[in-house]
């Protein structure tokens, strides 16, 4: 790598070519003209590690992640295990289904054709954000005899949830195994996952599950507090009997629920805010507690060290969510720490990648920080820094 000149800020491009039905395979030949063939990798030829070993060595890198949510996750995690100063910022040009990550970041719900060039150019002045991510353990029920699905993830970046999603999810993974044929496009992806969704409505897989969940958790100064979700007295051993345990908060959760999701980002099920939108910037402190209004909570943010527990009622309050009809899901709690106790096999997901889960201990904390790359709403003439690398390649 020669010197780079002044005002010179240097980019890496990964690529998934699978990811958007034909569009991944586009967009790494036409980024393959644009810039220098140093810049650009992809990822199913040896993952990120060959372009993360050579943006070691450049000064203020910004990374460009093209993909979906699942792609952006790959990075992150191949980031944490390089020892660098300074974790480079990553930007994303959404190509999967759901892309509430990169929605979160401003950067839309899917790339659909727009000038390579004006993204660049994007990326050049995007802002620097902070996201949050959550390490997530699983460890199973030993006495359990139960057989699973492989836990796809050990970190959190954008949500976790138990129940109804997270049943839709898996059905959609499975048919997509099998016919991948049949889902070649984000519009067929969408209709598919709606169909299965209004199934998921009459078959009621995950119904009545607040008959079967107790709740427990500490209060600010240690001492442990108990709520349920209704009683779970004359219930047959080996049913379902979930444990939680947050930090300094009681959950009010006497509903019907079929869910329950746990939120790093304001975006799930590609574009719903399911905690719904504050009507005014109001914060608090974390141990703070002022009612059971939801106004005691603080504007959701993907930067403040907590995370957010959700419920919603079936898959038709999801929809309803996600049309604007109704306001957010049932708003249950915001904390640093969870633990999870289940005794039953249940419909998990994390960042979209869904399993079944045995009886299990989960336990969900605070990993660390990753610098993010926001777009911004570019108006009036900005200078923007050089995204080009003088490599002795092409140049342009």
């Amino acid at each position: 790598v020669t010197s780079l000149p002044s005002g010179t800020r240097p980019l890496i491009v990964f690529i998934n070519p699978k990811s958007g039905g034909k569009q991944g395979a586009k967009i790494l030949r036409i980024f393959q003209y644009l810039l220098n063939p140093r810049q650009v990798y992809d990822l199913t030829e040896g993952g990120p590690t060959p372009g993360l070993k050579f943006l070691s060595h450049l000064p203020d890198c910004r990374i460009l992640c093209c993909g979906g949510d699942g792609t952006v996750g790959w990075i992150l995690a191949a980031l944490d295990q390089l020892d660098l100063a300074r974790k480079p910022p990553v930007a994303v040009l959404p190509l999967g289904t759901g892309n509430d990550l990169a929605r979160c970041l401003k950067w839309g719900p899917g790339y659909d054709g727009e000038d390579i060039g004006e993204i660049l150019r994007d990326v050049g002045l995007a802002d620097l954000v902070t996201l949050d991510r959550w390490s997530i353990t699983v460890t199973n029920d030993p006495e359990s005899t139960e057989k699973g699905d492989r836990v796809p993830y050990e970190v959190i970046n954008n949500y976790f949830s138990i129940g109804v999603d997270a049943s839709i999810a898996r059905k959609f993974h499975v048919m997509r195994e099998k016919h991948p044929e049949k889902f070649n496009s984000r519009t067929r992806n969408k209709l598919w996952y709606f169909g299965m969704a209004s199934q998921e409505q009459f078959s009621g897989t995950c119904k009545d599950l607040e008959k079967l969940v107790s709740i427990q958790v500490r209060s600010p100064r240690g001492r442990r507090v108990e709520g349920r979700l209704g009683s779970t007295e004359g219930v047959p051993r080996g049913q379902l009997v979930m444990t939680f345990q947050c930090d300094g908060m009681r959950l009010d959760v006497s509903h019907a629920l079929e869910g329950i999701a746990f939120l790093n980002i304001p975006s799930i099920y590609g574009g719903t805010a399911l905690w719904g939108q504050e009507k005014k910037a109001l914060r608090r402190r974390p141990h703070e507690r002022r009612g059971s209004s939801p106004d005691v909570y603080a504007v959701q943010a993907m930067d403040d060290k907590l995370m957010e527990i959700v419920g919603v009622y079936d898959s038709a309050h999801m929809g309803r969510i996600k049309i604007g009809v109704t306001n957010s899901g049932l708003r249950l709690a915001q904390c640093r720490r969870i633990v999870i106790k289940t005794t039953k096999m249940l419909p998990m997901q994390i960042d979209g990648e869904p399993w079944m889960q045995p009886p299990c201990t989960i336990t969900v904390g605070h990993l660390n920080q990753m610098p993010m790359l926001a777009k911004v709403d570019r108006r009036g003439p900005r200078r923007v820094q050089s995204l080009f690398l003088n490599l002795g390649g092409r140049k342009n």
